[in-house]
Parts: C-alpha cells; structure tokens; sequence
C-alpha cells in the first residue's frame, strides 16, 4: 500500500533530462507499510502516531469551519473553546444537530 506523497515522478520532458537528487526527508515519517500500522502501534503503545488527534483535530476543525461562513453567509468570529460563532448564532446549525431521541451522542 502506498501514501500519498509515497511515490511521485518528474512528468516535464525537460526536467527528466536533467539530473535530479530526491532531497532527504526531514520530516517524520510513517513505516513505509502504511499509515495504519502507525496508528495501531500507537494504539498499542508505541510512540504517538503522526497524525495523532492533537493535531489532526486541530486541522480538521480549521478546515472544515471554513465551511461555516460560507453556509451562513457571512464573515464569523469563532470561538474554539466553546464552538461557536460569537457574533453569528445562526451559524450554530452548521457545526452542532439536535438528535433525534434515541440518537444522542
């Protein structure tokens, strides 16, 4: 199985001409079996995974809430404590539902 990012190829004509050294990483990596066995051996105990929820949470939110003001039509000013629009409640619609009974979190 491969990552993305895993494998890439220089696709120009010109620049496959040209002699190209792939630079060393110099970020962390994932073991090349993938990105799953990372977090089951975090989940076993082992080193935190790469894309464990304290940052990837984080991202996640960032990304999504981009979708917010877009839905509410309006610029909003977020608060990440309490998740939620301070100057545009009805944007709560968009990040929080109400369940039906029987089907809370």
């Amino acid at each position: 199985m491969h990552d993305y990012g895993d494998e890439w190829q220089v696709l120009d004509p010109d620049l496959k001409k040209m002699a190209f050294k792939q630079p060393e990483p110099t970020l962390p990596r994932a073991p090349k079996q993938s990105q799953y066995l990372d977090w089951l051996n975090a989940c076993k105990g082992g080193k935190p995974a790469l894309a464990n929820f304290d940052y990837a949470g984080i991202l996640t939110e960032t990304v999504v809430l981009g979708n917010v003001p877009l839905r509410a039509g309006k610029k909003i000013e977020w608060n990440g404590e309490e998740l939620k629009a301070t100057n545009a409640p009805e944007a709560a619609q968009y990040v929080k539902r109400e369940y039906r009974k029987g089907w809370e979190l």
